[in-house]
């Protein structure tokens, strides 16, 4: 694996995405990086992304789900961005993880992503910035 790999972010899983983001602004002085809602019917969500205000830092991510009610707290999504997504995702494969999402190519937002998860079932996101 090459090491331009880097840990990028963790999501959680909110049901409010702009109370959630008020807090952390307010408690732990982050601010707002992005604001999006992508995907379609029962994948599409809407998240903020957060990050201090060194702004080099990993982000945080409030997202939920526009058509489906929000999993309980407690898991995450470990976002990693990559230099390759299709060869992540086989290292993945071969490792004993599984491929989750299919690859998907935003070249509108610059970026390619999959979600994959762990052998024990962690789901994890690939960013491959175009």
């Amino acid at each position: 694996m090459s090491s331009d790999t880097r840990f990028a972010f963790t999501k959680i899983f909110v049901d409010d995405v702009a109370a959630e983001a008020a807090f952390y602004r307010a408690a732990l002085g982050m601010t707002e990086k992005a604001r999006l809602t992508i995907g379609e019917g029962e994948d599409a969500v809407e998240e903020i992304i957060l990050t201090t205000r060194r702004g080099d830092d990993s982000s945080l991510i409030l997202w939920r789900y526009v058509e489906r009610p929000t999993p309980a707290p407690g898991e995450a999504v470990l976002g990693f961005n990559v230099p390759d997504v299709e060869n992540t995702v086989l290292a993945v494969e071969r490792a004993g993880g599984t491929a989750e999402r299919p690859v998907e190519k935003m070249p509108d937002l610059g970026f390619v992503t999959a979600f994959v998860k762990d052998p024990e079932g962690h789901l994890l996101e690939l960013v491959q910035n175009l």
